[in-house]
């Protein structure tokens, strides 16, 4: 036989609960960081939409991006006044790989980056990490191994800057 008062004195905790936790507002660094990400992800749909539509261009890149196979490890395409809006490095080789994809406003500031590399002990790092549009990481998300805590901009053998300029680093 079930109690009718145990159940309804039951409920009546849980709604209470539920009531009596009210969500706090964000904080102003809460509030700012959020809208650093909707910013990111404007520009970030922006390039998407730019490259969809034709509205980027490919870019010449140096000799050196170039793998064993003349196959190029690097692809730069840039918006209609020639600033990169859009960079892809992938460098396959056994035990040695490494890929990034960058997304930039019109400025040329570098606004989201998809990294990571591995080597013959394993992943280094997989990472994804936005910034505003001063140069501040505002997220990041993935995996790192130890030793691996730079940001994406200063890992080993990989610099957005000079990939931006169709330049390879090895």
């Amino acid at each position: 036989m079930t109690r009718p008062h145990a159940l309804t004195f039951t409920a009546c905790l849980l709604v209470c609960s539920g009531l009596a936790q009210t969500t706090r507002p964000p904080t102003t660094q809460q509030a700012a960081q959020n809208a650093a990400r909707v910013a990111v992800a404007r520009e970030t749909a922006q390039v998407r939409s730019l490259q969809r539509s034709g509205g980027l261009k490919a870019v010449k890149v140096t000799g050196s991006c170039a793998g064993r196979d003349n196959i190029p490890l690097l692809k730069v395409w840039a918006d209609a006044k020639g600033t990169p809006r859009l960079v892809q490095y992938q460098r396959l080789f056994p035990d040695n790989a490494r890929s990034f994809t960058g997304y930039y406003d019109a400025a040329g500031r570098l606004r989201y980056a998809k990294a990571s590399a591995s080597g013959f002990i394993g992943l280094l790092y997989n990472v994804t990490t936005e910034y505003d549009a001063a140069g501040r990481q505002v997220a990041e998300s993935g995996t790192r191994r130890p030793g691996w805590g730079q940001d994406v901009r200063r890992m080993p053998g990989l610099n957005p800057d000079l990939l931006k300029r169709g330049i390879c680093t090895r």
